[in-house]
């Protein structure tokens, strides 16, 4: 299971909107201020799909995940996940 925690800010938005269409991930909202985008195998993300900034696409992590950056470049991002200890 991979888990990314998305922080609720206007700048995250098209995070938690693309994950919405993917139709392996399942997205919940906190009351604590972040979004949960789940999946059971990976999460791929694509920065100019999304329109995002290069500033605040190298942010996408900053509200926390499960899992394992598999891949993370300029325009994509895999996240996977690990049986290894975190």
């Amino acid at each position: 299971m991979v888990v990314l925690y998305v922080l609720d800010v206007n700048e995250f938005l098209p995070i938690v909107e693309t994950a919405r269409k993917l139709s392996d991930c399942t997205v919940s909202k906190s009351d604590k201020g972040y979004y949960r985008i789940s999946s059971p195998t990976e999460i791929v993300l694509n920065r100019k799909a999304m329109k995002m900034k290069p500033a605040v696409w190298y942010g996408l992590f900053t509200g926390g995940m499960n899992g394992e950056i598999a891949e993370f470049g300029r325009e994509e991002v895999r996240v996977i996940g690990t049986n290894r200890a975190l």
